[in-house]
């Protein structure tokens, strides 16, 4: 194909609020061991709606960056040395480091003084065009279709709290509080991993999000079973409300792992906490090994995007900030 000069992208023209645009940018030459990937979705997540509200915290953010880390699109041209020749459909790994230091050597790049975030410190892929190292590329399995595939960088968040950092098994009896995406996704590993899991919420979420939660096969309640009762519980919702829940439900020595982050410092039940000498971990991000198992559960639900992805396209970014915001869908993604 012939690759035009310029394409549409969500820019941040300034750090007020509603300042991301939609305009005409040219499209950079990728340098060495960079790809130039023509996006098809790109998700919007949290730190994408913090940016579009003005909000504090999120000023490093440079004017000019375009938006997006949830990115999934098709090769235009390729770095042939690191087996993405054109045409390949590729997601991203949305940070990288340094490449030298002994956290980039251990492939957890959150760990790196210099890591970089796409989207956050250098153009993501809420545009036509991206440019990508290749490094940060994984080639997405024949069988996972686009919108599916988009659902890839989130997954994979979900992944790294569920069988990264919570060491979920077979043998484990689990709570996920907060039906969001990253709750949703959440009890998706743990099903997948053979656990037994239920995903808690408030009466409200059961009465919007019951009927999605059965078309997954998972539970959603607002208050626990009779007799239920978790070795691990999985913390998505952001509320402290649900870390009040967790530390009363768990057995001693139980586990419990935040993945959420919240608006306002959360309140612990600090002494209960350590009576129990609960295993009290956090988890953030993720790292190539939670990209592949996100891939591999993917291919277990290839109708995955059909269900939680509403798309909207990429000239109507207001509109898909009002969705984000609102909750109308577990994920909205943008297509350029």
């Amino acid at each position: 194909m012939t690759t035009p000069v310029t394409g549409p992208a969500a820019i941040r023209s300034s750090t007020r609020p509603r300042s991301i645009t939609v305009t005409m940018k040219e499209l950079p030459d990728p340098a060495p061991g960079e790809v130039l990937v023509q996006t098809e979705y790109c998700g919007l997540c949290g730190s994408d709606l913090h940016i579009w509200n003005g909000d504090d915290g999120y000023g490093w953010v440079p004017c000019g960056t375009v938006l997006g880390h949830e990115i999934v699109g098709t090769v235009v041209l390729g770095d042939h040395t690191q087996n993405h020749p054109v045409g390949t459909r590729v997601v991203a790994i949305a940070q990288s480091g340094c490449g030298r230091c002994s956290a980039c050597v251990a492939e957890y790049a959150n760990g790196c003084a210099e890591k970089r975030t796409l989207g956050l410190s250098r153009d993501g892929g809420a545009a036509r065009f991206v440019c990508i190292p290749a490094s940060q590329l994984i080639a997405v399995p024949d069988a996972v279709p686009a919108r599916t595939a988009v659902l890839t960088e989130p997954l994979s968040v979900a992944a790294r709290a569920v069988a990264g950092r919570g060491r979920v098994t077979a043998a484990d009896t689990v709570v996920v509080s907060g039906p969001g995406t990253i709750g949703i996704l959440s009890a998706l590993v743990c099903q997948y991993l053979g656990a037994r899991v239920v995903l808690k919420g408030t009466a409200t979420d059961v009465a919007t999000r019951a009927g999605l939660a059965s078309r997954l096969g998972l539970d959603l309640v607002d208050a626990l079973p009779i007799g239920y009762k978790p070795t691990v519980w999985i913390e998505a919702a952001g509320a402290s409300a649900a870390l009040d829940d967790a530390v009363q439900e768990l057995p001693v020595q139980g586990r419990l792992v935040v993945v959420a982050l919240y608006g306002t410092p959360p309140v612990l039940a600090a002494n209960d906490a350590v009576r129990k000498e609960l295993d009290i971990v956090t988890s953030y991000s993720s790292h190539r090994p939670d990209y592949h198992l996100a891939l591999d559960i993917l291919q277990a639900h290839p109708g995955l995007g059909e269900l939680l992805v509403e798309v909207v396209p990429l000239e109507d970014i207001a509109l898909a900030f009002e969705k984000v915001g609102h909750g109308t869908a577990p994920k909205i993604a943008v297509a350029p």
